[in-house]
């Protein structure tokens, strides 16, 4: 299943990480300084204390 996040606020990313983490095909529609930090920086989240970094299909920026 391919998955795409409309806006990449918190709760925007912390879906995407959590659905890729699943295993789905997940891409983040994102914009402006979130767009070019995601692009830099891939997404990273916080989880038990450990930072995971996670694959996603593509960022677009809207």
């Amino acid at each position: 299943m391919r998955i795409l996040i409309y806006g990449a606020g918190v709760i925007g990313s912390l879906y995407a990480a959590l659905f890729a983490e699943a295993g789905y095909d997940t891409s983040i529609y994102a914009r402006g300084k979130r767009f070019e930090a995601l692009r830099n920086n891939g997404l990273l989240y916080k989880k038990n204390q450990e930072i995971n970094p996670k694959e996603l299909s593509s960022f677009q920026r809207y």
